[in-house]
């Protein structure tokens, strides 16, 4: 299976095959996405999946009545789920999805509960603890006179700030940053993960469930000023989340803050120091921050 885009000897170009997890193309994915929207739009990966290249089809596909975001709706689970000698309705009934993986109405009740705790005067909060500790962590920096910046600020930042969100003791942010790094593989298909990283997610999955099942139960008996009692606390016409539905929303909440920050900061820094000039713009007009923090998740997205 090769990804190759281009040749340098004028050969005919090989036949398109969406692998992203080949190494040139996860180098540099652009050219070959290009390349298939020009010539092969609607692509069927020989990985199982269709893949869409296209603004117009992208959107009448998201917004078809007969499409799904929830997998458990497929044929596939519900041959995988038999196979292993199970009752698919019966598996669906006692599992949980994060709302980002559900159809309405699961997913407009969820979301609306997870928004009432989730305020723009939440998120705003936020702002001088994340400065404070961003100036910690390049303050820490500036006195070694180097940085990792993916391992002393990428990784850092946002898992202390979604620990402190979710009302995680400082003492336990350690073991909580080690399951964000094993749980963000859930990203990853499994057919790609060696099966001694499937089984340290799976540990990862259930120490993080066993921990959140117990912490969600001090909020109950002990609301704090924290997003875990704001989520406990969240009502929309008589409902609440869910014991099932709590745990996958922190899991949801870990995993999309975590990993999407740190890829943006990974990505962002380095196509800053690619394109030295921007850098130096940058450097001389401080108050474009905001936009260049827009155009770089556009530039290269995380």
């Amino acid at each position: 299976m090769t990804s190759t885009i281009e040749s340098s000897t004028g050969t005919p170009e090989p036949a398109l095959v969406y692998n992203p997890f080949d190494a040139a193309f996860r180098s540099d994915p652009y050219p070959f996405y290009r390349r298939m929207r020009e010539e092969e739009p609607i692509h069927d990966s020989p990985l199982g999946f269709t893949v869409l290249t296209r603004y117009a089809d992208c959107v009448t596909m998201l917004r078809h009545p007969s499409v799904s975001s929830d997998s458990r709706k497929s044929a596939n689970f519900r041959g995988d789920m038999l196979a292993q000698g199970l009752d698919p309705d019966e598996v669906l009934l006692n599992s949980t999805q994060p709302f980002l993986f559900t159809d309405p109405p699961d997913h407009t009740r969820l979301r609306g509960l997870v928004s009432k705790a989730f305020t723009p005067r939440v998120v705003e909060q936020l702002r001088p603890r994340a400065q404070s500790l961003v100036d910690e962590l390049i303050d820490a920096a500036a006195k070694k006179g180097a940085i990792d910046v993916i391992e002393e600020l990428a990784y850092p930042l946002p898992v202390t700030i979604i620990s402190e969100m979710l009302g995680v003791p400082a003492d336990d942010h350690p073991k909580f940053s080690a399951w964000s790094r094993e749980l963000a593989r859930s990203l990853d298909p499994d057919f790609v993960l060696p099966p001694e990283v499937l089984a340290r997610r799976q540990a990862a999955s259930e120490e993080f469930t066993a921990y959140f099942t117990d912490l969600i139960a001090k909020r109950r008996a002990e609301p704090r000023d924290d997003l875990v009692s704001a989520l406990i606390a969240a009502e929309d016409e008589g409902q609440h989340l869910t014991e099932n539905e709590l745990l996958a929303t922190c899991v949801l909440l870990l995993i999309a803050g975590h990993e999407t920050t740190v890829n943006l900061i990974g990505n962002g820094a380095l196509a800053l120091l690619e394109h030295p000039d921007q850098l130096s713009r940058l450097r001389e007009h401080p108050e474009m921050i905001k936009s260049a923090v827009e155009e770089l998740l556009r530039f290269d997205a995380p």
